[in-house]
């Protein structure tokens, strides 16, 4: 069957006939002149080969066909109005999805009190969160699994655009009372000395934690090897040795046994990006995600 072309005015303008009984009041109620009307009238019966319209001199009826084709009109043109009533609610963000990638350092933190913040003002939009290591989460957002990426900027990746979020630094998490109340920084000598409790191999933050022994000529065997950073901290109240992990994962005061300090000679820091494929547009939820992520980084950095 051949193809026909039909117009949105011209479905419009044979429901506002069919519903006013005159062209010149359905000519008004769709803002169109007489002649304009029964121009797209013509069109439309001349498109269909059918005759819509018995007219008189006093008013307009419609033939059997022209009542099949109303029914079709309608159907169409609320089909149309729903689906832009549809894209308006997810260009406005009272629907859609958001997929985020992220190392699970920031899942736990930042991500978590943008997500918080974030929901409160877009209750119906979705939010996925997948969390890995840096491969898994740049995997993720090649794949277009992920709207954008929480990472570091990847060296060579050029299909990648990276935004600097905030600068963060690695702290030692210890048993409150360990050290002196007056300390507020260890040396990573010091760590060396007594038992680690290291994150897992090919995480992000072991990586930056042997560099960082490495520097000072060191490779310290960790007591603990573990993957979540809830067990390297359980391990650390426990008496169990001390931990190196974000200081953006960590609250500034820990309420039980804990105690972050800062770490010297030398200071590692790191640099949190929103990482996005380079080319790609934002869904309207990723855009106002990303700007609640700027937002609580902005805010952070400056309390």
């Amino acid at each position: 069957m051949a193809r026909i072309n039909l117009d949105m005015r011209q479905l419009q303008a044979l429901v506002a006939i069919a519903e006013e009984g005159t062209f010149s009041a359905a000519a008004s109620r769709i803002c169109l002149s007489q002649p304009a009307l029964s121009l797209l009238v013509k069109q439309l019966e001349e498109v269909l080969a059918l005759k819509l319209f018995h007219r008189t001199t006093r008013k307009v009826e419609l033939t059997p066909a022209g009542h099949e084709m109303l029914q079709t009109a309608r159907r169409v043109l609320g089909e149309i109005d729903e689906g832009l009533s549809q894209l308006h609610d997810y260009a406005d963000c009272r629907r859609g999805r958001v997929t985020v990638a992220a190392l699970p350092s920031l899942a736990s933190g930042l991500l978590a009190e943008a997500v918080a913040s974030f929901r409160r003002e877009y209750r119906n939009v979705r939010v996925v969160i997948r969390d890995g290591v840096a491969d898994v989460v740049v995997e993720s957002l090649k794949t277009g699994e992920a709207d954008f990426a929480l990472g570091f900027a990847v060296p060579g990746e050029d299909d990648l655009i990276a935004t600097e979020l905030l600068t963060d630094t690695l702290v030692a998490v210890v048993q409150k009372g360990k050290f002196k109340a007056t300390r507020k920084a260890l040396a990573w000598s010091e760590l060396a000395d007594q038992p680690l409790i290291a994150m897992a191999r090919g995480t992000s933050i072991r990586r930056l934690t042997d560099s960082a022994f490495g520097q000072i000529g060191l490779d310290p065997v960790p007591a603990y090897e573990v993957s979540f950073m809830s067990t390297a901290m359980a391990l650390v109240e426990n008496g169990e040795g001390n931990a190196v992990l974000p200081s953006s994962a960590l609250p500034a005061v820990f309420a039980g046994a804990l105690q972050r300090l800062a770490l010297n000679a030398p200071r590692v820091e790191r640099r949190i990006c929103i990482l996005e494929r380079k080319g790609r547009q934002r869904s309207p939820a990723a855009e106002q995600m990303i700007g609640h992520l700027l937002n609580l980084a902005a805010h952070n950095d400056g309390a």
